[in-house]
């Protein structure tokens, strides 16, 4: 359920998450979420030898008999009570994940409005503002954007950048602020090198692009010379009419982001273009 890169189309390059995209990874269906495998064949074949030792134990006598007709009644309660117990678990399973979504639905609402109300505040403050109080109100803007970010990702050592675009010329991306893990970004993206045609490409797409494991799907453009991190979502930052910036997140181990979501972190980086745009 994660758009990935590919080795020949990594970061800048690959198709943007669509805006259903989730990053979580699928789980295999097991006993207490789908059907068992063999729960069909093993039913069947449970009555069918049921009723074959029930024809035997008509002719059998003594112990024999007794011994034929104990195994018959445990194979009809396997073959009644595989279905009933693979129901219940099911059932079980459902109860439990309608309890984590509900759950789920709450702290993402307490996030929200933890999240939205600094930037409701701050953009009508911006709204007001003149001259350096404006230009401090957006350099908190953006503080706060990458730190709310940083904060909600849920990730190990998660590390949000705010890329600033100059439009020059050439135009620039250079890190504007950063959050999360130490060590700010190193690299500033230039129009007519490699890593910023790359970077102003991603752009100029205006979508979202994720890479699991940086070491199979090389990014086309790095903000560090380390190189370090492993895992990567990077989009933009803008309004309908104005490019603003980069967002990008970065991880230690690969598929560390993969349960970052992704729609939150769209809101915020609109209301961070809105915030900016004023």
């Amino acid at each position: 359920m994660v758009t990935h890169g590919n080795p020949q189309a990594a970061l800048g390059d690959t198709e943007p998450l669509g805006p259903n995209t989730s990053m979580g990874h699928r789980r295999p269906a097991d006993w207490a979420i789908g059907q068992w495998r063999w729960l069909v064949q093993v039913t069947v074949a449970a009555a069918a030898f049921a009723w074959v030792i029930g024809l035997f134990a008509g002719g059998a006598h003594g112990a024999e008999r007794v011994l034929l007709i104990v195994s018959g009644a445990v194979l009809t309660a396997i073959a009644a009570g595989m279905p009933l117990w693979q129901q219940h678990l099911a059932t079980a399973a459902r109860a439990d994940a309608v309890t984590v979504a509900r759950s789920a639905r709450a702290a993402m609402r307490v996030a929200l409005e933890d999240a939205l109300d600094p930037f409701v505040h701050l953009v009508g403050r911006l709204t007001t503002a003149r001259g350096s109080d404006k230009v401090r109100l957006r350099g908190e803007a953006i503080q706060l954007a990458v730190t709310t970010v940083a904060a909600l990702a849920g990730a190990q050592r998660i590390r949000v950048c705010f890329f600033l675009l100059d439009e020059g010329p050439p135009r620039r991306l250079h890190a504007e602020r950063f959050a999360g893990r130490a060590g700010a970004p190193t690299v500033t993206f230039v129009e007519g090198t490699a890593a910023g045609a790359a970077a102003l490409r991603l752009l100029s797409r205006g979508g979202w692009t994720y890479l699991a494991d940086t070491a199979q799907e090389p990014p086309r453009f790095w903000w560090d010379t380390e190189r370090s991190y492993r895992t990567v979502l990077a989009g933009p930052v803008a309004t309908p009419d104005q490019v603003i910036g980069l967002l990008t997140l970065d991880a230690l181990a690969p598929g560390e982001l993969a349960q970052v979501d992704v729609t939150l972190v769209r809101l915020l980086t609109d209301l961070l273009a809105t915030a900016l745009s004023i």
